[in-house]
């Protein structure tokens, strides 16, 4: 093969590479779904000098402006401020839509070092799914990969308190960082649609948030399961956003009584919120949480049958747990909204960074 045809097949290749390329580009709504959709941050070593090493990165890469809308002081008013509703354009915090390639990189390669490798792809999953809400991809305020934000909150350290706040529609994630210590109490999850297809791949954002549940109300006794069910149709969240610091009554069934694989099917659901920590930092949380199986309590709304329309509540000391469907008729399980919180330690009151 000569000089000549070595360089036209060269040519080749790299057309088809950027055929291939474009034609993934072409599966996403905008610039910043296409990014966040198709970086792979790598791995991470969870530890505070990468949540710094990688948050100092970021900022590094921003401008006056932008920083401005990043940066807040520790006790800024922006830290209460989270919804899980499309955001207006002049809400706090600097947006995805507002950062270059390089920047929304950094932005990601941050996130991936202070939740889970679980953590981090059920964020993108879910601002993927709402980019299926926008009208044949286009911009929709407040909707879509492009309107997510982030907020600093004090100054990274590896030993001072700071913290992280990711949030947008259906995504409210709320980092409290101290050393070696990560509270993510209050964040909300939710998606709709339940399942979306993109570049080939079917995507659930909320598998086992939603398969775990019918497992576990399907496995107890009759009597247990008139226990939990306490109302015949779906509540709503009652510790969402504007209700910090919440108490709320304890119902359903004692899950004191439940047996060994019951108790397996328990803990496992709620690791689905859990483990959206570090892996270091979710395993001492669940210790803390099963100490408190005497203390803990699962209540149903709804029918039992799969793909009924529900919410359901695990509540102990230090743990709330809602879950609630938002959809009516046969699609109330395609738009699902819920909570995380550790009522003793919101915004991680317990590691000196309080809110309140």
């Amino acid at each position: 093969m000569n000089r000549t045809t070595l360089k036209l097949c060269f040519s080749f290749s790299l057309l088809m590479v950027a055929a291939g390329m474009a034609q993934q580009r072409s599966d996403y709504v905008s610039d910043a779904s296409w990014v966040v959709g198709a970086y792979e941050p790598g791995e991470s070593e969870y530890s505070v000098a990468d949540q710094v090493a990688k948050t100092d990165a970021l900022i590094a890469l921003l401008d006056e402006g932008q920083k401005e809308k990043l940066l807040h002081e520790l006790k800024s008013d922006e830290r209460q401020a989270w919804t899980n509703l499309p955001a207006p354009r002049d809400a706090g915090g600097l947006r995805l839509g507002e950062m270059t390639e390089p920047q929304i990189k950094a932005a990601c390669s941050m996130l991936a070092t202070m939740l889970s490798s679980q953590g981090y792809k059920k964020a993108v999953n879910i601002m993927l799914a709402d980019d299926q809400l926008l009208n044949e991809g286009k911009p929709r305020p407040g909707f879509g990969t492009e309107n997510y934000a982030f907020v600093i909150f004090g100054t990274p350290s590896e030993t001072e308190p700071w913290g992280v706040q990711f949030d947008g529609h259906h995504v409210a994630v709320n980092l409290a960082i101290r050393g070696e210590s990560v509270c993510m109490s209050p964040s909300f999850i939710g998606t709709q649609p339940q399942t979306f297809e993109l570049a080939g791949n079917s995507i659930r954002p909320l598998t086992r948030e939603i398969d775990d549940s019918y497992l576990l109300i399907s496995s107890l006794t009759d009597p247990q399961r008139r226990s939990a069910v306490t109302r015949e149709q779906r509540g709503d969240l009652l510790t969402g956003p504007g209700n910090d610091f919440r108490e709320i009554e304890a119902k359903g069934v004692s899950c004191s009584e439940f047996t060994e694989k019951q108790q397996g099917i328990l803990f496992g659901l709620i690791a689905q919120w859990v483990n959206d920590l570090p892996p270091q930092h979710a395993e001492k949380r669940m210790e803390e949480i099963r100490s408190e199986l005497d203390e803990m309590f699962f209540e149903w709304n709804g029918e039992t049958e799969v793909g009924s329309n529900i919410s359901y509540r695990i509540v102990s000391p230090s743990l709330i747990i809602e879950y609630a469907c938002q959809g009516r008729g046969e699609s109330a399980q395609q738009h699902l909204h819920t909570i995380y919180r550790d009522p003793t330690n919101e915004y991680g009151l317990q590691i000196g960074s309080p809110r309140r």
